[in-house]
């Protein structure tokens, strides 16, 4: 691009100089365009072995000329390959969609949080915490949370935060991380900070955009299930893009160090046949799974939250949508038939890096409330399985049609009721 800058100063006439300028933004616009992750991580792919044929992952790859660069954990029949230089990755999964050796092969995708793709800031950041006259307080009410935590504050349950990581000694979330397990995804380590790096990946001019991100999630956890303890996981970077590969694993991770919640706060328009088999197996073994439903304000599905993509049911995923203060979707928010229920999402302060607190909006908001009524049912009905526990948040929920009466029918149950999802007619 400098090297033209000459030639354009050395010519004269506006027409000339006009498409010198053009020229030249087309070629800023192709770097920006050629800058950031994409969709999924070049030259890498996930297959699936099909068992009864007995395929080896050497076979697959002596087929493809693919590396395989990682087995998924306690798993002989998932691979993450690496491709050889020139290999397209969608090329390549079309050609392994025909081959019967292969239950399935994907990209190697990406999600973030719903607020990385639609650039939601957060806001208002001091080392003030909330006061009564807070949105916090809003949601608090709305979901009746303190005459919940009158019936437990979540004591014995474990809820596992898959995001930026979390600020481990923040005054608020320091206990609730005490003994609770932890790791990074992202660097390989047992540090998951939510940390500043000096990123910016996608060449928006903002470095670090998504930091913070897990932190205030996880307080947003405390605030519904202030004696629950929470397991921060980092799985996504700075700027807050993972891999799907990575985001897997650590669903893996979690259900298998006792978490009793799992919160995706992050998604991807692109369903993962591997993330979805592995929140089907955490569900099977007694951990639900709460979603974010993602603020592109569509009905287009939103991956992990929708499921099937068709319609939620009750089987312990719970995709979660956002209501404002007065219980109309927000504007952000998806819907559609595969929402499970809604939640405050908007405006809401809670814990940030540094010590300190932000207001911040989106379904990654909503997600961690309904993550904390999770996480409260268990401790109080110990002996309901996922799709138990999602049947109590619900049939507890309270309808929207009466302030919402245009998408009340495709945010699910309606709104999330925390109180009233512990009392033990609920669901009578």
């Amino acid at each position: 691009m400098s090297s033209a800058l000459p030639k354009c100063r050395a010519v004269t006439g506006a027409l000339v100089l006009a498409l010198c300028l053009l020229m030249l933004s087309g070629a800023a616009s192709s770097a920006q365009a050629d800058c950031g992750p994409g969709a999924f991580v070049p030259r890498q792919v996930i297959v699936k072995l099909n068992p009864i044929l007995g395929a080896t992952v050497q076979q697959i790859n002596a087929t493809y000329g693919s590396t395989a660069l990682e087995a998924f954990p306690g798993s002989t029949d998932v691979y993450l390959l690496g491709l050889p230089a020139g290999s397209g990755v969608r090329e390549t999964v079309r050609q392994m969609s025909d081959d019967s050796r292969l239950l399935y092969a994907e990209p190697n995708t990406f999600a973030q949080p719903p607020e990385g793709d639609a650039r939601h800031r957060a806001w208002g950041v001091s080392d003030v915490a909330s006061t009564s006259q807070d949105s916090q307080e809003y949601a608090a009410q709305a979901l009746g949370l303190e005459s919940a935590h009158a019936i437990s504050r979540g004591g014995g349950t474990k809820v596992a935060v898959l995001d930026t990581g979390a600020q481990l000694d923040h005054p608020t979330l320091e206990a609730n991380f005490e003994g609770a397990g932890r790791y990074d995804f992202v660097e390989g380590d047992r540090n998951p900070s939510d940390r500043r790096v000096g990123r910016d990946a996608d060449c928006d001019g903002d470095k670090d955009e998504m930091v913070g991100h897990g932190t205030h999630v996880a307080g947003i956890v405390d605030i519904a299930a202030p004696a629950a303890k929470i397991m921060p996981l980092r799985v996504l970077d700075t700027e807050g893009y993972g891999e799907v590969f990575t985001i897997a694993k650590a669903v893996s991770f979690a259900a298998g160090n006792d978490a009793d919640v799992i919160n995706l706060s992050l998604g991807s328009p692109s369903r993962s046949k591997l993330l979805q088999e592995t929140i089907k197996d955490a569900t099977a073994n007694g951990v639900l799974v709460a979603a974010a439903a993602g603020n592109s304000n569509s009905s287009v599905a939103h991956y992990p939250a929708a499921g099937n993509g068709v319609a939620a049911s009750a089987d312990g995923l719970v995709a979660v949508s956002s209501v404002n203060m007065y219980a109309q979707k927000s504007n952000f928010a998806n819907y559609g038939s595969w929402v499970t229920v809604a939640a405050p999402g908007q405006d809401i302060r809670s814990a940030f890096p540094g010590s300190q607190y932000a207001y911040w909006s989106g379904t990654s908001m909503a997600t961690p409330f309904v993550s904390g009524q999770a996480a409260l049912i268990h401790a109080v009905y110990g002996s309901l399985d996922p799709a138990g526990v999602e049947e109590r948040i619900r049939c507890s929920a309270r309808p929207l049609f009466a302030t919402e009466p245009f998408y009340a029918a495709m945010l699910g149950a309606g709104h999330a009721d925390v109180s009233a999802s512990l009392a033990p007619g609920a669901c009578s």
